[in-house]
């Protein structure tokens, strides 16, 4: 057996033998190629640290998978999302693809060891996932190219959120998107609403403003301007910090849920607010506003 056959063998181990009684976040981080010695510690760097506080939120170890080197070879990578594919557990998965990508006006590739990845072959894997809830996040050069590739429409695979690091293929620079998304999930400065909790759409924030704040600072013209795509990112969690991840285990499940739901159809009232009646925004407004502070005074008092 030889080391793409070994590594592909125990990525699959640990999809086979976890156990299915409860509903598992999963997350997939792929550290592509970094075509220098400099650019290979970054990528593993930003990937290590994102896995690390994305196993925060894990139900076991084993559903947070990191892949660098030969092991984020495309042989593999088509191995482990065919394993993952074949549960039927999975409340929520991600996928972080961290490095390089290209776009030659007609195809997006992300650049791995070996043959490169389409993101047409890309979506094809992320498609068969079976999940409530997907988050996809390309923080590659040309990465905007996906947004035309990778549908976050009602589908099979459930709700799909979407974030690259630029708004098209043709920005093709290395990106600065990653180094503060790294940073967001580091700490408190990200969470805006200070529930102890950063979100797909902090994140996001929060590294959109960085980068556009470090080119403005440089009086540069910006090369990479992010974007997100699809509802829900609010309600999307990423990791925990402070009193809420040390007391984790104390708070029931059911008050998590409901606020990343109520969370969820904050976002939507938001992004639709132009289609709604001004008085009947306001009101529902209200009303989930009210339903979110009084979910987290339970979560804060399961929490002490």
């Amino acid at each position: 057996m030889n080391t793409l056959q070994r590594l592909a063998t125990a990525c699959m181990l640990c999809i086979t033998t976890h156990a299915t009684a409860q509903a598992a976040n999963v997350t997939v981080v792929i550290s592509g190629l970094g075509g220098s010695e400099e650019y290979s510690e970054k990528f593993n760097q930003y990937a290590t640290t994102i896995a690390d506080a994305t196993r925060k939120i894990a139900l076991t170890p084993t559903d947070v998978m990191l892949l660098r080197g030969d092991a984020s070879k495309k042989e593999i990578l088509i191995a482990l999302f065919d394993a993952i594919a074949t549960r039927t557990d999975i409340d929520k998965f991600s996928a972080f693809f961290i490095g390089h990508g290209s776009f030659d006006g007609r195809a997006y590739k992300f650049n791995i060891p070996g043959p490169d990845i389409t993101g047409e072959e890309l979506a094809e894997l992320l498609n068969k996932i079976q999940s409530k809830q997907q988050l996809v996040v390309a923080s590659t050069s040309a990465s905007g190219a996906l947004l035309d590739i990778i549908d976050t429409g009602n589908q099979s695979t459930g709700q799909r959120i979407l974030i690259t690091a630029t708004k098209n293929g043709r920005e093709k620079t290395a990106v600065l998107f990653p180094e503060f998304m790294v940073e967001a999930l580091e700490g408190a400065t990200a969470d805006t609403d200070k529930n102890e909790s950063i979100s797909a759409a902090e994140i996001f924030e929060y590294a959109n403003r960085a980068v556009e704040s470090h080119y403005e600072t440089e009086k540069l013209l910006a090369p990479e301007h992010a974007r997100l795509k699809g509802e829900a990112a609010e309600g999307f969690e990423i990791t925990r910090y402070g009193n809420l991840l040390s007391s984790q285990d104390q708070i029931p499940q059911e008050l998590i849920s409901t606020r990343e739901t109520l969370a969820n159809q904050l976002s939507i009232l938001r992004s639709r607010k132009e289609d709604i009646d001004e008085d009947e925004y306001f009101d529902t407004l209200q009303d989930l506003m009210l339903k979110l502070a009084d979910i987290q005074r339970q979560i804060d008092d399961s929490s002490k």
